[in-house]
């Protein structure tokens, strides 16, 4: 049954869904729905379904994605033999995003008698880089301009040695940005495996599950982002064979905020005060002793 598996054996009346949930009932247009994403996926083609409220559509697109992203390698989508079949499932919304990774996705782990991988991927930002909270704790008393930001940045410390994968949606409190933006991972200033905390890094770590994940679970932000980074030829993503787009009535505006580019004057300030805030006499060019920036910051708030 496990090289022969259908969306029928799964989704059917007398599915492996039906056989776990008593309350289980067959929904034909799910069938349906399951049918063509499967089809399309097989066939490399696009396709657009709007599924009205009770259809099911999770369902209907996780079961071809886990089938097509399981099937032995003389079928299906092609694969490169290093790397694991892949498809990519983008929502807008965490509660979709929970919903997958806590409830859909388990429960096909469960009935489906294939192995899979699934993950929720993450940008950069929301992992914590524990060489930057090393320094930032060096020069706390150059970046903070007040004592909840102190505390805050001690909150993290405590935190960091119970975390399990230190991303920042694992606090139990709402983190200051202007602590997070000193803390967080962060590739322009990223060491690499030359990083003395590279074996305990919070991001590769996560990054790693994600490489070797055939469902990649992510929000239409990422996706995106992505796209963006690949026409310069890098990628935040691993390759992938296909992707499934839910909730996509909103991707017209957030594909043109991360394909398009935005400035406002208030991003522009927030950086300068960053770099010095001649009101409280903090930022990095005051960590750094670089009195010429200062000097020049400053200009540039004036300009």
């Amino acid at each position: 049954m496990t090289d022969l598996l259908t969306i029928n054996d799964i989704l059917g009346p007398d599915g492996l869904i039906a056989a776990r949930l008593k309350s289980y009932e067959q929904r034909p247009q799910q069938i349906e729905m399951a049918e063509a994403v499967g089809q399309a996926i097989q066939k490399r083609q696009h396709l657009i379904i709007e599924a009205g409220t009770g259809v099911g559509k999770s369902f209907a697109y996780l079961v071809p994605a886990v089938l097509a992203a399981t099937e032995p390698e003389s079928e299906g989508l092609s694969s490169e033999p290093t790397r694991p079949k892949r498809i990519v499932i983008s929502t807008h919304t965490i509660s979709l995003q929970e919903q997958l990774m806590q409830k859909d996705i388990p429960l096909l782990n469960s009935v489906v008698p294939r192995e899979f991988t699934a993950v929720l991927a993450k940008g950069r930002s929301n992992y914590l880089s524990l060489r930057r909270l090393a320094s930032t704790g060096e020069r706390a008393a150059s970046l903070f301009t007040d004592d909840n930001e102190i505390d805050q940045l001690r909150d993290l410390r405590s935190w960091v040695r119970e975390t399990g994968d230190g991303s920042k949606s694992d606090l139990m409190f709402d983190v200051l940005p202007v602590v997070w933006d000193e803390v967080s991972s962060d590739s322009s200033n990223c060491m690499g495996r030359n990083c003395p905390t590279y074996k305990d890094c919070f991001y590769y770590r996560a990054r790693s599950r994600v490489e070797h994940a055939q469902i990649i679970v992510v929000n239409h932000a990422l996706f995106f982002s992505d796209l963006a980074l690949r026409r310069a030829n890098v990628s935040i993503l691993p390759d992938y064979d296909a992707v499934i787009l839910d909730e996509a009535h909103t991707l017209e505006s957030v594909a043109a905020d991360h394909l398009g580019i935005s400035v406002t004057s208030g991003q522009v300030r927030y950086i300068l005060n960053r770099l010095f805030n001649d009101r409280t006499n903090k930022g990095l060019f005051v960590s750094g002793g670089h009195k010429q920036a200062q000097k020049e910051t400053i200009e540039c708030h004036i300009a």
